[in-house]
């Protein structure tokens, strides 16, 4: 999988190198992405479901509105900044509610990445993001996602994670497909707007249990999972 992300950045890379005299603003590169239709699942390896582009434009376009920090552990609580360079916009939807543009950014290096569901307004200018998907590798280079997420035709996302319950971090660096640990499943939805606001709906909280890092990998789905749901 490191190799096919790999690939998906130079090839979106030489695209940039092709195109860049006709990305002026992040408009212009909505324009460029084609159309995903919905409904629509982040499954684990969605980064190459076609159809797909990568569409670049820089960080910095939209000032400090976007969080372009990478995640380093499965709680998410260690983040390192991204200060400069370039994010793509990889997928991008017809809302069925609205004028507005809405599309998946996709940030980070070879070994860290992270996928935002972001919303602008029909001239290009930010709305809203929501962070809808993280993965990072381990130190045996096998992809643990740990967040994911769908988004049906009424603009309804729901976004999956699995949070370890323990207080101390726990890098993808330090751990193996073997790695144990114990975490908890939550399921957050949340509703798209006709401005393209992003509003959260619900919070669905389950038993936590204890997982191997394995489960986290290759094809498997968070929302196949078989946990109990906590009685409110």
């Amino acid at each position: 999988m490191k190799k096919e992300i790999l690939i998906t950045i130079l090839l979106g890379i030489f695209f940039l190198q092709q195109l860049n005299a006709q990305i002026n603003n992040v408009k212009d590169a909505f324009l460029m992405v084609p159309f995903t239709q919905l409904p629509y699942e982040g499954i684990a390896e969605e980064s190459l479901i076609k159809p797909r582009a990568s569409v670049f434009f820089p960080y910095k376009t939209w000032g400090d509105k976007l969080d372009t920090t990478l995640r380093l552990d499965y709680g998410l609580t260690i983040s390192v900044p991204i200060d400069d360079g370039d994010c793509s916009i990889f997928r991008r939807f017809s809302p069925t509610n609205g004028q507005y543009f809405i599309g998946v950014v996709y940030l980070g290096l070879v070994d860290n990445t992270r996928k935002l569901l972001v919303t602008a307004t029909s001239e290009g200018e930010f709305v809203d993001f929501l962070e809808v998907s993280v993965q990072g590798f381990t130190k045996t280079g096998v992809e643990a996602t740990i967040k994911q997420w769908k988004i049906d035709a009424d603009m309804r996302v729901t976004v999956y994670q699995v949070k370890p319950t323990s207080t101390t971090p726990i890098r993808f660096e330090d751990t193996s497909p073997q790695t144990k640990m114990n975490a908890q499943r939550i399921d957050t939805r949340y509703q798209i707007d006709e401005t393209g606001h992003i509003k959260k709906i619900k919070e669905i909280k389950y038993q936590p249990q204890d997982y191997m890092v394995l489960d986290f990998t290759e094809n498997r789905n968070i929302w196949d999972g078989k946990e109990q749901p906590l009685v409110p």
